[in-house]
């Protein structure tokens, strides 16, 4: 796209190192949106099937209940304990950068606490709802016989509060397995146990009995992979700070759950059970389209905190790097909706008939689910020189506020369509001041508005395409929707929608991606380079991580930058932390890593951050203490890249071993060997028999 930076080396730099960064996040979040939300709407196929559209129109009501306990209780604790513990927002929460002044002087007991009162507040709204499930049964259901089905709402949303903390706590720690162990379990769970019940004659009340029980198993699942990283603990003085730290984002966090949870709430009181099942199904389906868009964005957290993103803005400017960011995100969306678009009848076509009415609300809501995301995207992208927090706050309300007034005045006359209508209404408003102020004062972002137009046409025209087909059987149309993407994404390089100044990056990246690292490091190089001395201390501080305390040692510093065949030359006094950053930087010099030689922030602070046996959010407050006292993010992004790859290095390039040395060369050029006897011995064999 247009101003972003040009091909060649410097394209493949720190651009294509956030590129990397944010598909191999955007791919771990990709994964679990999809996963989980497939899964998730096989419990809603489930219900469907087994059920039909009046219980599942129910099951839906119930489900919001237990989400609309997890939303207005773990605000009390959630972003509190995210932002005294790691140092920024958490999901719902990426529209302030400059917080850090909240964060935590012991984060591991500070996630303690957050985790302890998230259990404490789940058991204690559980039981409230208990005691008063009658009353609830009937502003929810409209009847009080189904008391029982509120008890398990109650215990679906009590351990959603606890779930929800575990799991944005484990993708703050960038743990990508753990955090797809907790979001795939509760689903996976949640499937397991209501498919074979609901067969053996269930109902609805086995169905959100699964439904509680899988959140609560999730919960327990996330409290145990966090072990280590957190000090249980219930200190008053900061439980106080954790839900003092979440006031502040009561209004945008209950302003966006509204518009994204409250539909089938309020439509309820304007269709019956039997619609309000149609729209459930719709809805669920649309949400595919936000996998990507919601991992784009959420993929963007850990990153606005890190080297990288900072590294980037430094090198293109500011403008430039959210002007791209911005693009390339609008890009998803178009690209999410055509897919939702073309596979929107497939879907329905393989649901029961009663469903099929379905089928023409599935793009509406697909393009409706995408506003939030793009609306929180493009707040972050966008800046002038008068904004604030609180325009924000004040335009999601305003959002919010449009959406319930719109789908109240139009539920009554367009029914299950009331709803998307207004959400694209709702936050066109906001997206499109937000935008145009931007764009008009003097800050604008280089967004590229050519492409974009080139793509939204594109998209149009093979939508109208796949809509002239005439009807065709399940496989074929598959068959269709699969090639027509591919045309799509191939004319978006054709016509330069991704222009060819960014092919050598987007290159980069793949390359990056299939490799796992986003550099061309020779590690084995770099070690040998080092004496065999530096080269256990730096493999035990890699490896095994050393305690913080470890770094202050006495230790003597070449005041040399290490150079192949050239001596030491002069120590100084120094300390272990510094001895471990000197051997780091030589060897990533030497191993063709873009290290600084040597820095001014090097010592024992920046050792902590790279080398510390502590939980990622302290090594986080490490990182914010070195940029605010100056340190170069790109420099600190490229020792902290360093670090990851020599951590995955064999155990013999530690010992100095050249590639052709190695095990794997040595295994190779034996078989090598023995494939080359055997065909002299064939070869030998065949001129006999001649």
């Amino acid at each position: 796209m247009s101003g972003g930076p040009a091909g060649g080396r410097q394209a493949g730099g720190t651009g294509a190192v956030l590129g990397f960064r944010l598909i191999s996040y955007s791919g771990v979040q990709g994964v679990a949106l999809i996963a989980g939300n497939l899964l998730q709407l096989g419990t809603i196929a489930a219900v469907a099937a087994y059920l039909g559209a009046a219980d599942l129109g129910q099951y839906s009501l119930l489900l919001f209940g237990g989400a609309l306990i997890t939303m207005i209780f773990s605000l009390a604790v959630k972003p509190g304990t995210i932002r005294r513990t790691f140092g920024g927002g958490d999901d719902e929460d990426d529209d302030d950068e400059d917080e850090d002044e909240i964060v935590s002087a012991s984060p591991k007991r500070s996630l303690g606490a957050g985790l302890v009162w998230a259990a404490v507040l789940g058991l204690a709204i559980t039981a409230i709802v208990v005691a008063f499930r009658e009353p609830l049964a009937e502003l929810l259901l409209g009847d009080t016989k189904h008391s029982d089905l509120i008890l398990w709402s109650g215990i679906l949303g009590g351990a959603g509060i606890l779930f929800r903390v575990g799991s944005i706590s484990l993708w703050f720690e960038r743990r990508p397995g753990a955090f797809l162990i907790a979001e795939i379990g509760r689903p996976l769970i949640t499937l397991a146990l209501m498919v074979p019940l609901l067969a053996a004659g269930g109902r609805l009340e086995v169905a959100i009995a699964a439904a509680a029980v899988g959140s609560l198993l999730g919960a327990v699942a996330a409290f145990v992979l966090l072990r280590g990283s957190f000090e249980p603990n219930f200190e008053l003085a900061e439980v106080k700070q954790i839900t003092a730290a979440g006031k502040r984002r009561v209004p945008i966090v209950t302003s966006l759950w509204v518009v994204q949870n409250a539909d089938v709430f309020i439509l309820s009181r304007f269709v019956d059970n039997t619609d309000l099942g149609l729209y459930a199904l719709a809805a669920k389906i649309g949400l595919v389209v936000t996998f990507f868009p919601q991992g784009f964005r959420v993929a963007m957290r850990p990153l606005r905190k890190a080297p990288v993103l900072k590294a980037v803005r430094s090198q293109y400017g500011r403008s430039v790097a959210d002007g791209q960011i911005l693009g390339y995100f609008v890009l998803v969306c178009i690209t999410s909706i055509l897919a939702m678009v073309l596979l929107g009848q497939l879907i329905i076509d393989l649901a029961p008939p009663e469903f099929a009415d379905a089928a023409p609300l599935i793009p509406l809501t697909a393009a409706g689910l995408t506003m939030p995301s793009l609306w929180r995207t493009m707040n972050g992208q966008t800046a002038w020189p008068k904004k604030s927090r609180k325009t924000f706050v004040l335009a999601t309300v305003f959002a919010a506020l449009a959406f319930v007034g719109l789908c109240l005045l139009l539920a009554p006359e367009i029914g299950i369509y009331a709803a998307p209508a207004a959400m694209l209404v709702g936050f066109s408003i906001p997206i499109t001041y937000f935008f145009l102020r931007s764009q008009l004062g003097e800050s604008p972002v280089a967004f590229p508005y050519a492409e974009i137009i080139k793509a939204l046409v594109v998209a149009a025209l093979i939508a109208g395409l796949f809509y002239l087909l005439p009807d065709l059987p399940a496989i074929v149309e598959a068959l269709a929707v699969v090639a027509l993407m591919a045309l799509y994404g191939a004319l978006l390089f054709v016509l330069r929608v991704i222009p060819e100044n960014h092919w050598p990056a987007l290159s980069t990246m793949a390359t990056s991606i299939i490799a796992g690292r986003p550099d061309q490091v020779n590690p084995r190089r770099g070690l040998r380079a080092l004496t065999p001395e530096d080269r256990e201390g730096l493999r035990v501080a890699v490896q095994d991580k050393l305690p913080p305390a470890a770094f202050g040692e006495p230790s003597p510093v070449p005041m040399r930058t290490l150079r192949e065949g050239k001596p030491m030359g002069v120590e100084i006094d120094g300390t272990r932390g510094g001895r471990l950053v000197w051997a780091l930087r030589g060897a990533g010099r030497m191993g063709g890593a873009p290290v600084r030689r040597r820095a001014e922030w090097d010592g024992e602070r920046l050792a902590e951050f790279l080398f510390a046996d502590e939980p990622p959010a302290v090594r986080g407050a490490t990182m914010r203490a070195l940029l605010a006292e100056g340190a170069d993010p790109k420099d600190l992004r490229a020792l902290e890249d360093l670090v990851q790859h020599l951590s995955r290095v064999p155990e013999d390039a530690w010992e100095g071993a050249a590639a052709a040395e190695s095990p794997v060369a040595r295994r190779r050029r034996a078989a090598g060997r023995r494939g080359r006897s055997a065909f002299e011995r064939a070869t030998r064999a065949i001129s006999k028999r001649l």
